[in-house]
Parts: structure tokens; C-alpha cells; sequence
């Protein structure tokens, strides 16, 4: 009997013992499990407005960027890329000294230059230009003769560089598509100019004979009413997200942001600003004249 109590007695110490520390064991990592399912499961923040938080020069590849060999592979374009960026800090500084006295400094730079095996930069050359300053675009391209791509490059490469200048508050995206919609207008004005020139050379047609004109009674000169476009030069639509600022620039505090189709009442001009009202009564302040179209309403 005495031995039966004796087994009996220590296999309840050791059953004790074991799930002892058996739960000792699980409790840590279930409290593990319990406070990394939460930050697993935590969903990313809605991504805020792409603007800008400070005056900033962007590679705007979108608007052009390209880099040309005269070898039938391409280009490690990923090494090129670093080197561009870490070159651009300098611009940026040169950029915000200028915008300290030109807040309406904004737009877009299409720089072409030679890089040779060597890594020197040559024949830089601008292709097209949004940015009015002249002085402040010939120290862009003074700096941009100073780059460098020693060690990245092997070979003669052409890059086509377009440089994107920002002011604080903008919305970056809305600017590029800004850029590249006058940039397609201008190539298809060209193209049109040119077809017709074309034209003109190639078509020599003949004098028509003379016709007496008809009697000034059989001459209508009246437009159709129900063909009249009537426009009204105070009100306009907006074209791109922007936001309305509380004076004529762009380091002036923000008051709304204007959605694409928002209708808003011109009160008055200030040089490539306007300033406006959207509805009545309703905020007023300035926004810039390219995110704006003129409404169109055809008369009764």
C-alpha cells in the first residue's frame, strides 16, 4: 500500500509539473501572436495629395526623359539615375534662392547634353523651356556643364534631361499633366503648319475666271441663332485640381481645393492669375489661368 501511494503521489507531481510549465511555455507566445495580429492586420493611410512640401526640381521622366547610345544595347540607365539625382540637390538650392525673389518662378526645362566615356558633360542644349527667366536658366545650365559621370558611364550617351520646377503647395501630378498637354498642343500646331505649308508648295492651282458678285439683297450675313455660341467671359471651369489661394502666388496660404468641373465667377485679372469666386456666396481667392477653361453656352 505504501508503494502505491508513494507512485501515485509523484505522478501527480509530475503531471503537475509538466502542464506547469507547458502553459508557461504557450502563454508568451500566444500573447506574441495576439500583439502582432493587430499591426499585421493595421491598413496603410489613405495616401495624402501628391504636393509638394517645399520648392522643389523634379525629373519629370514623363515629359520626355530619355538616354541614347550609339550602341544597339541600352544603357544602364539605374546608375545614371543616381548620379542625376544626387547632381539636381545643387539646382534645387539655386532654385529656392531664385523663388525667394520670383514666387511666380514655375514650369518646365527640356536640357539635352553629351556625356563621353569619360564622364564629362558637353553640347548641352535646351530643347524647349516654360520657364521665362533667362538668367536664372543660364545658371541652370552652368551647373548642369559641371555634372559629372565618372565610373557610371563607359561610352558616348545623348540624355534628354526634362527638369520640372515646383513651388510649395503644388500638386506635382497635376503640373505634369499640365506640361504635357501644352507640350502635345505645340506639336500638333506644328505638325498643322507644316502639313499646310506642304500644301501650299505642292498646290499651284490656276487663277479662277472672274464672276461678276451677286446683288447685295441676295447676300445673308446673319448667323442662325440656334448656331450662335454665346460665352460668357465670367465664368469658367476648372480643368485640374488646384488649390485657391488666399493672394496671387504661390507661397500664399491655401483656402479650398477646386475638383476637376467646379464652376467659378472671374472678379478680376492679376497678370496670369485670376481671381475668383466659386459659388454665391463662396470662397475667394486666386488661382493660376492654365487650370481654368472658359465655359461655352450655347444661345437660345
Amino acid at each position: 500500500m505504501k508503494t502505491i501511494i508513494g507512485l501515485v503521489f509523484c505522478s501527480v507531481i509530475l503531471g503537475a509539473a509538466y502542464f506547469g510549465f507547458g502553459t508557461g511555455d504557450q502563454s508568451p507566445k500566444k500573447e506574441a501572436i495576439a500583439s502582432v495580429k493587430p499591426a499585421a492586420r493595421a491598413q496603410k493611410p489613405a495616401q495624402a495629395m501628391n504636393m509638394a512640401l517645399g520648392d522643389m526640381v523634379f525629373l519629370a521622366q514623363d515629359l520626355g526623359f530619355s538616354i541614347r547610345s550609339d550602341k544597339d544595347f541600352p544603357p544602364e540607365s539605374g546608375k545614371i539615375m543616381l548620379r542625376l539625382e544626387s547632381h539636381l540637390q545643387r539646382v534645387r538650392e539655386l532654385y529656392r534662392q531664385e523663388t525667394a525673389k520670383n514666387p511666380n518662378l514655375i514650369g518646365s526645362v527640356m536640357l539635352q547634353f553629351n556625356i563621353s566615356p569619360s564622364g564629362e558633360v558637353s553640347q548641352i542644349k535646351e530643347l524647349s523651356s516654360r520657364v521665362n527667366d533667362v538668367d536664372f536658366k543660364k545658371a541652370v545650365i552652368a551647373e548642369v556643364s559641371k555634372w559629372s559621370f565618372a565610373d557610371v558611364v563607359s561610352e558616348n550617351l545623348t540624355l534628354t534631361c526634362p527638369l520640372l520646377f515646383v513651388r510649395e503647395g503644388m500638386d506635382i501630378t497635376t503640373l505634369v499633366l499640365w506640361e504635357k498637354s501644352l507640350a502635345d498642343l505645340g506639336d500638333n500646331l506644328a505638325q498643322s503648319r507644316q502639313t499646310a505649308a506642304i500644301g501650299t508648295t505642292q498646290a499651284q492651282p490656276k487663277a479662277p475666271a472672274a464672276v461678276a458678285p451677286p446683288p447685295a439683297a441676295a447676300v445673308n450675313t446673319k448667323i442662325p441663332a440656334q448656331n450662335a455660341i454665346k460665352a460668357d467671359p465670367s465664368e469658367f471651369q476648372i480643368k485640374y485640381p488646384t488649390l485657391l489661394r488666399k493672394d496671387p502666388n504661390f507661397s500664399s496660404n491655401s483656402l479650398t481645393t477646386f475638383t476637376i468641373g467646379t464652376k467659378v465667377t472671374l472678379l478680376k485679372r492679376h497678370g496670369d492669375w485670376l481671381e475668383v469666386r466659386a459659388g454665391n456666396p463662396g470662397p475667394t481667392g486666386f488661382i493660376r489661368k492654365e487650370f481654368v477653361k472658359q465655359i461655352e453656352v450655347a444661345q437660345q
